[in-house]
């Protein structure tokens, strides 16, 4: 044995007591930095976007972005400011792997740095690509496991629950800092399922009323699917289950119908883990902004747009020491709200929730199409289940792009011809544009969804 080798004990690698001062826990949270005044806040985010700015200009990859952009930080000086940053999407971290695979010149540490210091190694899910790798630091896991925890502190999730966890636990980190929060931040149990891939969802029926936990992470899909593979168990959901609040991700009316508890919605992606979390009050999401700034951009010029107007969420990362997150154009598509108190008490500012994915967006004879706006559409029709996938073909002489849906009926007794027609009318008015539908019977679509198994849904291919 070499002598000379020191293991980089975790425990050692984190100063706990700077990190809950600066990024409050829970408890102290609620108290502390969720009643900051706007002045405070503001205050406490420009002094750390200079700092994230000065760990940037060591990366690579941003030496190279603001460098072809003409940027320098010293531009920055107030957080009006922040326009004037470069951002970046998933295209230029894709082109920053291929410059220096197989991780990118974007990553501050590479996995030989284990050795001084601990690190994580995750991946995006790859619903848009490519999964994209992350190298965490021990800092940034915790602070990620503690806005976890916030979360779920705001969703009603208290200290001594018994909470099932069915995320995947895979190579992407979404699970793990769940868990990592729920148990080390929040004094909770994790019941480590996983999703119907790994655990079936019958099981996770039973391991919920084993077991009584009182809550179930998950996306508001496989929630649906929990409640209803319940029904068919011959449980009600809202009397045989002891559930008593639900972390969602995703739509939540129907949801609610389900279980008959509430339900409460977050906004998270894989590289700064959780941003945005609904409040009691249930109108939009407040961003953890000791943590972040977010803004919301147009989809085409890249301008910051003001309150009510729907573009690309961009975010700024304040808390990392590893691979860094400033100006991330991550494509997903909300709004911002006016910055007011909220009902609840808070100055942080609110986003809407999230509506899809503008790099899904299909332009159909000059009209702008979300994949995730058709499947609301649908829903609207009670002879659906509300499961869709829809797909885009170029067909025809000339060739021209069409956009196919496929439905689920709720029964199979339905007629499938007037349902397709009833559905087909309700998208060219919805729409403004002939969108082809067609329908197929229950759980037809799960090879092409992932219904039941996947954590998050596929909903949409390009077959171009």
């Amino acid at each position: 044995m070499n002598v000379e080798t020191k293991i980089p004990y975790y425990y050692k690698s984190v100063d706990f007591e700077k990190l809950v001062t600066e990024y409050e826990p829970p408890l102290e949270f609620m108290e502390g930095t969720w009643k900051w005044s706007r002045e405070k806040i503001e205050e406490t985010q420009l002094k750390r976007l200079k700092e994230t700015l000065a760990k940037g200009s060591e990366i690579p990859f941003f030496q190279r972005l603001w460098a072809k952009r003409d940027f320098s930080p010293k531009d920055v000086k107030s957080l009006d400011d922040i326009s004037k940053i470069p951002s970046y999407t998933i295209d230029d971290i894709r082109d920053s792997i291929n410059l220096d695979p197989p991780f990118g010149d974007y990553q501050k540490y590479h996995l030989e740095d284990g050795k001084h210091t601990p690190l994580r190694f995750y991946t995006s899910g790859g619903t848009t690509g490519s999964p994209r790798p992350t190298i965490y630091s021990a800092w940034d896991r915790e602070i990620g496991a503690i806005l976890s925890a916030r979360t779920f502190y705001m969703h009603g999730i208290r200290p001594g629950d018994a909470v099932m966890n069915s995320w995947a636990y895979s190579t992407h980190n979404a699970a793990w800092i769940m868990d990592h929060g729920l148990w080390q931040w929040l004094g909770c149990t994790p019941i480590t399922t996983g999703t119907g891939a790994v655990t079936p969802t019958e099981k996770q029926v039973e391991f919920v009323k084993t077991f009584g936990a009182s809550s179930i992470l998950a996306t508001s899909d496989y929630l649906i699917h929990i409640g209803n593979t319940a029904k068919k168990m011959g449980l009600d959901p809202k009397v045989d289950l002891n559930i008593k609040t639900l972390s969602a991700f995703g739509p939540k009316e129907e949801v609610k119908k389900v279980w008959g508890c509430p339900v409460y919605d977050s906004y998270a992606f894989h590289e700064v883990q959780y941003v945005a979390a609904e409040c009691e009050a249930e109108d939009g999401l407040h961003v953890f902004e000791d943590a972040f700034i977010v803004e919301i951009v147009d989809f085409e010029t890249g301008e910051v747009l003001p309150p009510g107007h729907r573009g690309n969420i961009v975010v700024t990362a304040l808390y990392k020491t590893s691979t860094q997150q400033i100006r991330y154009n991550i494509q997903d598509i909300s709004a911002s709200y006016k910055v007011k108190q909220c009902a609840c008490g808070s100055w942080h500012k609110k986003i809407d929730y999230f509506q899809g994915r503008s790099d899904n967006m299909i332009k159909l004879r000059g009209i702008n199409i979300w994949p995730e706006a058709i499947g609301e559409y649908i829903k609207e029709n009670p002879k659906v289940n509300g499961e869709y996938f829809c797909y885009v073909e170029r067909v025809g002489s000339p060739a021209r792009d069409e956009m196919t849906v496929i439905a689920e009926a709720k029964h199979a007794s339905s007629d499938y011809f007037l349902l397709k027609k009833e559905l087909e009318e309700l998208l060219k008015r919805k729409v403004g544009v002939k969108i082809n539908v067609s329908i197929v019977d229950e759980d037809e679509l799960q090879p092409l969804t992932g219904h039941g198994i996947r954590a998050k849904l596929k909903r949409f291919e390009d077959r171009r």
